[in-house]
Protein backbone atom coordinates (compact mmCIF):
# COMPACT_ATOMS: atom_id res chain seq x y z
CA UNK A 1 0.00 0.00 0.00
CA UNK A 2 0.94 3.57 -1.48
CA UNK A 3 1.27 5.82 2.26
CA UNK A 4 2.51 9.16 2.83
CA UNK A 5 2.64 10.12 6.76
CA UNK A 6 3.17 13.49 5.80
CA UNK A 7 6.90 14.54 7.03
CA UNK A 8 9.29 11.76 6.80
CA UNK A 9 11.39 10.35 9.73
CA UNK A 10 10.31 11.85 12.64
CA UNK A 11 9.56 15.36 13.35
CA UNK A 12 9.55 16.44 16.85
CA UNK A 13 7.34 19.15 18.22
CA UNK A 14 10.56 21.10 19.27
CA UNK A 15 11.82 21.07 15.76
CA UNK A 16 8.19 22.57 14.29
CA UNK A 17 8.25 24.78 16.68
CA UNK A 18 11.73 25.84 16.07
CA UNK A 19 10.41 25.88 12.24
CA UNK A 20 7.67 27.92 12.85
CA UNK A 21 8.88 30.04 15.74
CA UNK A 22 12.15 30.90 14.34
CA UNK A 23 11.27 31.30 10.57
CA UNK A 24 12.85 34.82 10.60
CA UNK A 25 15.97 33.34 12.99
CA UNK A 26 16.49 29.96 11.25
CA UNK A 27 18.82 30.94 8.74
CA UNK A 28 20.42 34.19 10.30
CA UNK A 29 23.78 34.34 12.27
CA UNK A 30 25.92 36.99 13.89
CA UNK A 31 28.62 35.96 12.00
CA UNK A 32 27.99 34.95 8.37
CA UNK A 33 31.61 34.25 7.74
CA UNK A 34 31.43 31.59 10.13
CA UNK A 35 28.35 29.49 8.40
CA UNK A 36 28.98 27.62 6.07
CA UNK A 37 26.60 26.41 3.02
CA UNK A 38 26.80 23.31 4.28
CA UNK A 39 24.90 24.48 7.41
CA UNK A 40 22.45 26.75 5.58
CA UNK A 41 21.70 23.98 3.79
CA UNK A 42 21.35 20.97 6.89
CA UNK A 43 18.75 24.13 8.29
CA UNK A 44 16.47 24.18 5.10
CA UNK A 45 14.76 20.52 6.08
CA UNK A 46 13.54 22.31 9.43
CA UNK A 47 12.15 24.91 7.08
CA UNK A 48 10.33 22.69 5.01
CA UNK A 49 9.06 20.41 7.81
CA UNK A 50 7.98 23.54 9.36
CA UNK A 51 5.62 24.18 6.32
CA UNK A 52 4.23 20.83 6.27
CA UNK A 53 3.78 20.74 10.08
CA UNK A 54 2.03 24.20 10.36
CA UNK A 55 -0.48 22.38 7.78
CA UNK A 56 -0.90 19.60 10.45
CA UNK A 57 -1.09 20.85 13.83
CA UNK A 58 -4.36 21.76 13.31
CA UNK A 59 -6.41 18.73 11.43
CA UNK A 60 -8.14 17.17 14.57
CA UNK A 61 -9.45 20.65 15.76
CA UNK A 62 -10.65 20.83 12.63
CA UNK A 63 -12.45 17.58 12.30
CA UNK A 64 -13.97 18.25 15.40
CA UNK A 65 -15.53 21.18 14.69
CA UNK A 66 -16.04 20.30 11.07
CA UNK A 67 -18.28 17.08 12.86
CA UNK A 68 -19.74 19.43 15.63
CA UNK A 69 -21.12 21.81 12.77
CA UNK A 70 -22.11 18.69 10.65
CA UNK A 71 -24.30 15.91 11.50
CA UNK A 72 -21.69 13.47 12.27
CA UNK A 73 -21.07 15.00 16.22
CA UNK A 74 -22.82 16.70 19.06
CA UNK A 75 -21.88 18.08 22.20
CA UNK A 76 -21.70 15.76 25.58
CA UNK A 77 -19.98 17.56 27.35
CA UNK A 78 -19.40 20.89 29.30
CA UNK A 79 -17.75 23.09 26.69
CA UNK A 80 -19.01 25.91 25.52
CA UNK A 81 -17.42 26.51 22.62
CA UNK A 82 -18.32 22.77 21.09
CA UNK A 83 -21.97 23.41 22.61
CA UNK A 84 -21.85 26.92 20.37
CA UNK A 85 -20.51 25.57 17.56
CA UNK A 86 -23.21 22.53 17.59
CA UNK A 87 -25.72 24.73 17.84
CA UNK A 88 -25.17 26.99 15.42
CA UNK A 89 -25.22 29.94 17.88
CA UNK A 90 -22.02 31.84 17.01
CA UNK A 91 -21.19 34.43 15.09
CA UNK A 92 -17.97 36.46 13.44
CA UNK A 93 -15.34 37.08 16.43
CA UNK A 94 -16.59 34.00 18.10
CA UNK A 95 -15.95 31.24 16.03
CA UNK A 96 -14.03 28.55 17.63
CA UNK A 97 -12.25 27.53 14.51
CA UNK A 98 -10.09 31.19 14.42
CA UNK A 99 -6.96 29.39 15.88
CA UNK A 100 -6.89 26.50 13.26
CA UNK A 101 -7.61 29.34 10.43
CA UNK A 102 -4.90 31.17 12.18
CA UNK A 103 -2.40 28.60 11.74
CA UNK A 104 -3.39 27.65 8.67
CA UNK A 105 -2.62 31.62 7.92
CA UNK A 106 0.18 31.37 9.32
CA UNK A 107 1.39 27.94 6.99
CA UNK A 108 0.83 30.36 3.66
CA UNK A 109 3.00 32.96 5.13
CA UNK A 110 5.60 30.34 5.97
CA UNK A 111 5.26 28.78 2.68
CA UNK A 112 6.07 32.07 1.06
CA UNK A 113 9.00 32.80 3.17
CA UNK A 114 10.32 29.24 2.98
CA UNK A 115 10.33 29.05 -0.68
CA UNK A 116 12.19 31.88 -0.66
CA UNK A 117 15.13 30.67 1.49
CA UNK A 118 15.27 27.31 -0.17
CA UNK A 119 15.61 29.83 -3.66
CA UNK A 120 18.36 31.56 -1.71
CA UNK A 121 20.44 29.02 -0.34
CA UNK A 122 20.07 26.43 -3.22
CA UNK A 123 19.76 29.38 -5.95
CA UNK A 124 19.38 27.01 -9.47
CA UNK A 125 19.28 23.96 -7.78
CA UNK A 126 15.55 24.98 -6.04
CA UNK A 127 13.34 24.31 -8.65
CA UNK A 128 14.46 20.32 -8.45
CA UNK A 129 14.88 20.16 -4.39
CA UNK A 130 12.49 17.93 -2.83
CA UNK A 131 12.14 20.53 -0.35
CA UNK A 132 10.84 22.91 -2.57
CA UNK A 133 7.90 20.15 -3.62
CA UNK A 134 7.09 19.51 -0.28
CA UNK A 135 6.64 23.55 0.58
CA UNK A 136 4.54 23.88 -2.69
CA UNK A 137 2.17 20.99 -2.42
CA UNK A 138 2.02 22.09 1.39
CA UNK A 139 1.00 25.58 0.47
CA UNK A 140 -1.95 24.30 -1.85
CA UNK A 141 -3.07 21.89 0.62
CA UNK A 142 -3.43 24.56 2.92
CA UNK A 143 -5.19 26.91 1.28
CA UNK A 144 -7.92 23.93 -0.24
CA UNK A 145 -8.47 23.40 3.36
CA UNK A 146 -9.45 27.25 4.37
CA UNK A 147 -11.85 27.10 1.37
CA UNK A 148 -13.32 23.66 2.63
CA UNK A 149 -13.72 25.32 5.95
CA UNK A 150 -14.09 29.13 6.18
CA UNK A 151 -16.47 31.59 3.77
CA UNK A 152 -13.33 34.28 3.25
CA UNK A 153 -9.60 34.61 3.46
CA UNK A 154 -6.88 36.28 2.21
CA UNK A 155 -4.32 33.81 0.17
CA UNK A 156 -1.62 36.03 0.92
CA UNK A 157 0.10 38.46 3.32
CA UNK A 158 -1.90 40.99 4.34
CA UNK A 159 -4.09 40.68 1.53
CA UNK A 160 -7.90 41.23 0.85
CA UNK A 161 -10.05 39.24 1.62
CA UNK A 162 -11.58 36.64 -0.94
CA UNK A 163 -14.18 34.14 -1.14
CA UNK A 164 -13.83 30.70 -0.67
CA UNK A 165 -14.14 29.74 -4.34
CA UNK A 166 -11.37 32.19 -4.99
CA UNK A 167 -9.52 30.30 -1.90
CA UNK A 168 -10.28 27.01 -3.95
CA UNK A 169 -8.66 28.10 -7.19
CA UNK A 170 -5.88 29.62 -5.97
CA UNK A 171 -5.27 26.16 -4.23
CA UNK A 172 -5.53 24.63 -7.96
CA UNK A 173 -2.50 26.94 -8.83
CA UNK A 174 -0.35 26.21 -6.11
CA UNK A 175 -1.09 22.77 -6.33
CA UNK A 176 -0.67 22.71 -10.40
CA UNK A 177 2.70 24.58 -9.55
CA UNK A 178 3.61 21.34 -6.54
CA UNK A 179 2.72 18.77 -9.43
CA UNK A 180 5.46 20.08 -11.61
CA UNK A 181 7.75 20.85 -8.69
CA UNK A 182 7.42 17.28 -7.46
CA UNK A 183 7.88 15.66 -11.00
CA UNK A 184 11.44 17.64 -11.50
CA UNK A 185 12.16 16.64 -7.98
CA UNK A 186 11.79 12.98 -8.38
CA UNK A 187 9.21 12.87 -5.47
CA UNK A 188 5.90 11.31 -6.66
CA UNK A 189 4.33 11.13 -3.45
CA UNK A 190 4.28 14.92 -3.38
CA UNK A 191 2.94 15.10 -7.01
CA UNK A 192 0.12 12.64 -5.46
CA UNK A 193 -0.62 14.45 -2.44
CA UNK A 194 -1.01 17.69 -4.87
CA UNK A 195 -2.82 16.31 -7.85
CA UNK A 196 -4.99 14.43 -5.23
CA UNK A 197 -5.89 17.67 -3.47
CA UNK A 198 -6.33 19.31 -7.11
CA UNK A 199 -8.97 17.16 -7.54
CA UNK A 200 -11.04 17.52 -4.74
CA UNK A 201 -10.78 21.84 -5.07
CA UNK A 202 -11.85 21.34 -8.61
CA UNK A 203 -14.69 18.72 -7.19
CA UNK A 204 -15.46 22.10 -5.05
CA UNK A 205 -15.44 24.60 -7.67
CA UNK A 206 -17.93 22.80 -10.07
CA UNK A 207 -15.27 20.99 -12.46
CA UNK A 208 -16.86 17.72 -12.48
CA UNK A 209 -14.42 16.16 -15.65
CA UNK A 210 -11.31 17.74 -14.16
CA UNK A 211 -11.83 16.44 -11.09
CA UNK A 212 -12.35 12.86 -12.77
CA UNK A 213 -9.19 12.80 -14.66
CA UNK A 214 -6.58 14.13 -12.04
CA UNK A 215 -8.90 11.61 -9.36
CA UNK A 216 -7.78 9.03 -11.84
CA UNK A 217 -3.83 9.91 -11.84
CA UNK A 218 -3.99 8.83 -8.22
CA UNK A 219 -2.86 4.90 -7.36
CA UNK A 220 -5.23 2.82 -5.24
CA UNK A 221 -4.13 2.53 -1.87
CA UNK A 222 -2.12 6.15 -1.78
CA UNK A 223 -2.88 8.39 1.14
CA UNK A 224 -1.41 11.00 2.56
CA UNK A 225 -2.05 11.85 6.52
CA UNK A 226 -1.56 14.31 8.83
CA UNK A 227 0.96 13.04 11.41
CA UNK A 228 0.37 12.96 14.94
CA UNK A 229 2.49 11.54 17.96
CA UNK A 230 2.64 12.21 21.54
CA UNK A 231 4.40 14.93 21.69
CA UNK A 232 1.22 16.58 19.21
CA UNK A 233 -1.48 14.31 20.05
CA UNK A 234 -4.47 13.37 18.05
CA UNK A 235 -7.23 16.10 19.31
CA UNK A 236 -9.98 13.82 17.59
CA UNK A 237 -8.91 11.23 20.67
CA UNK A 238 -8.02 13.03 23.72
CA UNK A 239 -11.49 15.38 23.58
CA UNK A 240 -14.10 13.35 21.82
CA UNK A 241 -13.21 9.34 22.20
CA UNK A 242 -14.27 6.40 24.62
CA UNK A 243 -11.54 5.90 27.04
CA UNK A 244 -10.83 9.56 26.82
CA UNK A 245 -12.68 13.06 27.38
CA UNK A 246 -16.08 12.53 25.87
CA UNK A 247 -16.60 15.99 25.11
CA UNK A 248 -18.35 14.64 21.89
CA UNK A 249 -19.52 11.83 20.59
CA UNK A 250 -21.88 10.26 17.51
CA UNK A 251 -24.88 12.69 16.78
CA UNK A 252 -28.13 11.09 18.47
CA UNK A 253 -29.25 10.34 14.35
CA UNK A 254 -26.74 7.53 13.91
CA UNK A 255 -27.78 5.76 17.43
CA UNK A 256 -29.62 3.45 15.87
CA UNK A 257 -27.61 2.59 13.31
CA UNK A 258 -24.76 0.95 16.04
CA UNK A 259 -24.33 -2.47 15.78
CA UNK A 260 -23.12 -3.32 19.05
CA UNK A 261 -23.98 -2.20 22.72
CA UNK A 262 -21.34 -3.52 24.25
CA UNK A 263 -17.82 -1.93 23.51
CA UNK A 264 -15.98 -1.59 20.03
CA UNK A 265 -18.65 -2.39 16.59
CA UNK A 266 -19.35 -0.78 13.65
CA UNK A 267 -22.09 1.52 11.82
CA UNK A 268 -24.57 -0.24 10.12
CA UNK A 269 -24.93 0.15 6.07
CA UNK A 270 -28.12 1.89 5.76
CA UNK A 271 -29.22 0.08 2.15
CA UNK A 272 -28.38 -3.38 3.57
CA UNK A 273 -28.30 -3.88 7.47
CA UNK A 274 -24.77 -5.00 7.04
CA UNK A 275 -22.40 -3.67 9.61
CA UNK A 276 -19.55 -1.53 7.82
CA UNK A 277 -16.27 -1.55 8.41
CA UNK A 278 -15.51 1.57 7.38
CA UNK A 279 -17.41 3.49 10.22
CA UNK A 280 -15.84 1.70 13.41
CA UNK A 281 -17.96 3.09 16.48
CA UNK A 282 -17.51 2.30 20.26
CA UNK A 283 -20.13 1.76 22.78
CA UNK A 284 -20.75 0.63 26.18
CA UNK A 285 -23.88 2.13 27.84
CA UNK A 286 -21.58 4.57 28.94
CA UNK A 287 -22.62 8.20 29.54
CA UNK A 288 -20.98 11.05 28.49
CA UNK A 289 -18.74 13.72 30.22
CA UNK A 290 -22.18 15.40 30.38
CA UNK A 291 -23.32 12.90 32.58
CA UNK A 292 -26.51 12.72 30.90
CA UNK A 293 -25.96 11.94 27.46
CA UNK A 294 -25.26 8.35 25.82
CA UNK A 295 -21.78 8.55 24.61
CA UNK A 296 -21.39 6.28 21.18
CA UNK A 297 -18.14 7.23 20.12
CA UNK A 298 -16.09 7.48 16.69
CA UNK A 299 -13.31 4.48 16.85
CA UNK A 300 -11.48 5.05 13.68
CA UNK A 301 -8.78 6.66 15.80
CA UNK A 302 -7.99 4.82 18.62
CA UNK A 303 -4.46 6.75 20.37
CA UNK A 304 -3.13 10.11 20.42
CA UNK A 305 -0.75 9.15 17.78
CA UNK A 306 -3.34 8.05 15.24
CA UNK A 307 -2.94 10.36 12.03
CA UNK A 308 -5.79 11.42 9.82
CA UNK A 309 -5.59 11.07 6.17
CA UNK A 310 -6.23 14.20 4.16
CA UNK A 311 -6.54 12.86 0.77
CA UNK A 312 -6.33 9.31 -0.52
CA UNK A 313 -7.41 7.31 -3.63
CA UNK A 314 -10.52 5.71 -2.16
CA UNK A 315 -11.86 9.63 -1.99
CA UNK A 316 -10.23 10.13 -5.75
CA UNK A 317 -12.57 7.05 -6.53
CA UNK A 318 -15.45 8.84 -5.05
CA UNK A 319 -14.66 11.40 -7.05
CA UNK A 320 -14.42 9.94 -10.19
CA UNK A 321 -17.99 8.14 -8.96
CA UNK A 322 -19.70 11.83 -8.81
CA UNK A 323 -18.26 12.69 -12.09
CA UNK A 324 -19.67 9.88 -13.97
CA UNK A 325 -23.24 10.39 -11.97
CA UNK A 326 -23.31 14.55 -13.69
CA UNK A 327 -22.62 13.37 -16.72
CA UNK A 328 -25.32 10.98 -16.73
CA UNK A 329 -23.17 7.36 -16.53
CA UNK A 330 -24.94 5.85 -13.39
CA UNK A 331 -24.20 2.57 -14.40
CA UNK A 332 -20.19 3.84 -14.33
CA UNK A 333 -21.05 5.45 -11.37
CA UNK A 334 -22.58 2.49 -9.80
CA UNK A 335 -20.03 0.58 -10.26
CA UNK A 336 -17.11 2.30 -8.62
CA UNK A 337 -19.42 2.86 -5.55
CA UNK A 338 -19.67 -1.35 -5.26
CA UNK A 339 -15.99 -1.82 -5.96
CA UNK A 340 -15.54 0.42 -2.75
CA UNK A 341 -18.10 -1.44 -0.62
CA UNK A 342 -17.06 -5.12 -1.78
CA UNK A 343 -13.28 -3.59 -0.72
CA UNK A 344 -15.03 -3.06 2.64
CA UNK A 345 -16.69 -6.16 2.81
CA UNK A 346 -20.55 -4.42 2.17
CA UNK A 347 -22.80 -6.00 -0.47
CA UNK A 348 -23.98 -3.79 -3.04
CA UNK A 349 -25.97 -0.89 -3.73
CA UNK A 350 -29.39 -1.65 -4.19
CA UNK A 351 -30.82 -1.38 -7.73
CA UNK A 352 -32.64 1.78 -8.04
CA UNK A 353 -32.46 4.65 -5.46
CA UNK A 354 -31.13 8.00 -5.17
CA UNK A 355 -27.75 7.94 -6.62
CA UNK A 356 -27.19 11.40 -4.93
CA UNK A 357 -28.29 9.79 -1.87
CA UNK A 358 -25.86 6.74 -1.95
CA UNK A 359 -23.06 9.37 -3.08
CA UNK A 360 -23.15 11.16 0.08
CA UNK A 361 -23.76 7.65 2.42
CA UNK A 362 -20.46 6.59 0.45
CA UNK A 363 -18.79 9.38 0.83
CA UNK A 364 -19.83 9.45 4.55
CA UNK A 365 -18.76 5.49 5.11
CA UNK A 366 -15.31 6.12 3.18
CA UNK A 367 -14.35 9.60 4.60
CA UNK A 368 -15.55 8.94 8.56
CA UNK A 369 -14.33 11.72 10.80
CA UNK A 370 -11.80 13.25 8.15
CA UNK A 371 -13.96 16.46 8.11
CA UNK A 372 -15.58 16.27 4.95
CA UNK A 373 -19.59 15.90 5.75
CA UNK A 374 -20.16 19.37 6.23
CA UNK A 375 -18.57 19.96 3.18
CA UNK A 376 -20.76 17.51 1.54
CA UNK A 377 -23.86 19.09 3.20
CA UNK A 378 -23.09 22.39 1.82
CA UNK A 379 -22.16 21.94 -1.39
CA UNK A 380 -24.96 19.69 -2.40
CA UNK A 381 -27.31 22.46 -0.77
CA UNK A 382 -29.12 20.12 1.62
CA UNK A 383 -27.94 22.09 5.20
CA UNK A 384 -31.60 22.56 5.90
CA UNK A 385 -33.02 19.56 4.69
CA UNK A 386 -30.41 17.52 6.48
CA UNK A 387 -31.30 19.29 9.83
CA UNK A 388 -35.02 19.35 9.96
CA UNK A 389 -35.02 15.67 9.26
CA UNK A 390 -33.32 15.28 12.87
CA UNK A 391 -36.93 16.75 14.26
CA UNK A 392 -34.80 18.38 16.80
CA UNK A 393 -35.66 21.69 17.99
CA UNK A 394 -32.70 22.35 19.61
CA UNK A 395 -30.71 21.71 15.78
CA UNK A 396 -33.73 22.89 13.58
CA UNK A 397 -32.56 23.18 9.68
CA UNK A 398 -33.48 26.85 8.92
CA UNK A 399 -30.50 29.36 9.46
CA UNK A 400 -28.11 26.54 10.28
CA UNK A 401 -24.40 28.25 9.50
CA UNK A 402 -22.44 26.46 6.65
CA UNK A 403 -18.88 27.38 7.12
CA UNK A 404 -16.81 28.94 9.69
CA UNK A 405 -16.22 33.02 9.13
CA UNK A 406 -12.98 34.27 9.11
CA UNK A 407 -10.98 34.71 12.12
CA UNK A 408 -10.74 37.75 13.54
CA UNK A 409 -7.10 38.04 14.40
CA UNK A 410 -6.47 39.02 10.28
CA UNK A 411 -9.22 41.33 10.40
CA UNK A 412 -7.55 43.15 13.56
CA UNK A 413 -4.15 43.46 12.04
CA UNK A 414 -4.70 43.74 8.28
CA UNK A 415 -5.31 46.76 6.95
CA UNK A 416 -7.34 45.69 3.94
CA UNK A 417 -9.82 44.30 5.90
CA UNK A 418 -12.62 45.50 7.74
CA UNK A 419 -12.77 44.27 11.61
CA UNK A 420 -16.83 44.73 11.39
CA UNK A 421 -19.24 41.82 12.01
CA UNK A 422 -21.80 43.74 9.01
CA UNK A 423 -19.24 43.60 6.48
CA UNK A 424 -17.93 40.08 7.44
CA UNK A 425 -19.93 36.42 5.81
CA UNK A 426 -21.18 34.05 7.94
CA UNK A 427 -23.31 31.80 5.33
CA UNK A 428 -26.77 30.09 6.55
CA UNK A 429 -28.91 27.98 5.42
Amino acid sequence: MLRMNGMRGVVSAGLIALALGACDDLLTVSDPQRYTASDLGNALPAVANGVEGALHEVMDTYVVYQSLLSDVYQHTGTWSGYDETDHSRFQYGTSQMDGTHNAWLRAQWFAVSAEDRITRVLEGAAANDPMMAQVHMSAGLTDLYIGMAVCESPIEASGAAMSDQQVLQSAVEKLTRAMATAQAAGTPEYGYAAQAGRARAKLLLGDYAGAAADAAAIPDGFSYDAVFNQQSSNWVVTVTTATYNEAAGLMHKWWDQVAHTDGAGYMLDPWTGEEDTRIPVYFENEVATDNETPHYSQWKYRTEPDDIPMVHSDAMRLIQAEAAWRSGDEAGARTILNDLRATAGVSPLPAGGSMQDYILSERFAEMFMEGMRMVDLYRFGIVAETFNGLSDPLRPGAGRITKFSMTDTEATYNALIDDDLAQRCLPTS
